[in-house]
């Protein structure tokens, strides 16, 4: 081999060297290399949705404008002003917005959330530790899931289907800002209600990149709403621990358009001109599409989770290795950090 072509060889090595060096630092100290998800301020979120899905018509609503960003959905009821409405869900993929007020609630009772529909009896939370219900009093009425099983309802609040809501049914006085079916909030901190064989649920503190942020309210029984961003409540397996660990996941395309975010029904993002965006569409790298449900999805391992949402330097691995060697004068030559995966170049002298 010439000199010429050793002196090439060289300087190829060297710059695999430094790339691998600046790999490793980068890895070790912690530092991701995300994606910026960051909007030009012109930009609204439907010109976002229209560059991915440039075939998709966006729906509004014929009809909603007394809608806020407190109105809370279930599946086939909503609240609204202290107000009970149900609706018809399938009708929203026309842009439809089919609905009957059921219900006008007293304004000594302030309403902080619906909770899921069984049957056609519709529960909610108030701000002093109460759970009410609208109670279907049609005994003829057949339990069907239809919007029409609600329409033939004959509907009344219940003096005897109302409890205190804590001890009731968590089995201890506790006190809350905002409960919802599975999670509560004490403080700008979210707590999970974990179900086992026992009577009442253990109460655990939710650890995730919400903390720190101010929070408003959920919706869906599993969308976070802060004064900052909007978020995923996840389920995983600890392999670790032996158990399922609750975290939260930032939905970065309805963080970064924050403002434009009205309300959520189980399937649609409502935006504040009332245009209709199906929550899939706006979800990132997720492992399993949205269910257009109340129930937290639940994966099998932490990796399942969207890595680059969802970000803690504890629960960063460092799972990589790279190596690099080369032979000169019958030496072997390397540079490698520890890990699991190699990566191999050799030279010939």
């Amino acid at each position: 081999m010439t000199k010429k072509n050793k002196k090439i060889i060289y300087a190829i090595i060297g710059i695999i060297i430094l790339i691998a060096i600046i790999i490793i630092v980068a890895i070790i100290s912690n530092k991701p290399m995300l994606i910026d998800h960051t909007p030009p301020e012109t930009q609204s979120i439907i010109e976002a949705l229209k560059k991915k899905y440039p075939d998709k018509d966006y729906k509004k609503l014929n009809d909603g404008k007394f809608l806020n960003e407190d109105t809370s959905f279930s599946k086939y009821s909503f609240i609204n002003n202290n107000s009970i409405y149900i609706f018809n869900p399938n009708k929203l993929d026309n842009g439809e917005f089919v609905y009957k007020k059921v219900y006008d609630i007293d304004k000594s009772i302030k309403v902080m959330n619906i909770c899921p529909n069984f049957g056609a009896d519709i529960k909610f939370y108030d701000y002093n530790d109460r759970i009410y219900t609208l109670h279907d009093n049609n005994t003829d009425n057949k339990i069907i899931d239809s919007y029409d099983m609600y329409l033939n309802a004959n509907y009344r609040l219940s003096d005897y289907l109302k409890w205190n809501y804590s001890t009731e049914f968590l089995g201890k006085k506790v006190d809350y800002d905002f409960m919802s079916e599975y999670a509560y909030v004490k403080d700008n901190i979210l707590y999970v209600k974990n179900y086992g064989n026992e009577k009442y649920p253990t109460l655990e503190k939710v650890n995730g990149n919400y903390e720190s942020e101010k929070i408003i309210r959920i919706y869906n029984e599993r969308i976070l709403k802060t004064d900052k961003g909007f978020y995923e409540l996840m389920n995983y397996f600890d392999t670790n621990l032996n158990k399922t660990i609750t975290t939260t996941v930032k939905i970065n395309m309805l963080t970064n358009y924050y403002d434009e975010v009205l309300t959520f029904t189980y399937k649609y993002v409502i935006l504040k001109d009332y245009t209709l965006i199906p929550i899939n569409d706006i979800m990132e790298n997720r492992a399993q599409e949205y269910s257009y449900d109340y129930f937290i999805s639940r994966f099998n391992y932490m990796s399942d989770v969207r890595y680059e949402e969802w970000w803690e330097e504890d629960n960063i691995e460092k799972n990589i290795t790279l190596y690099a060697s080369w032979i000169k004068n019958n030496e072997v030559n390397e540079i490698k950090s520890d890990g699991e995966v190699k990566a191999s170049i050799i030279f010939d002298k």
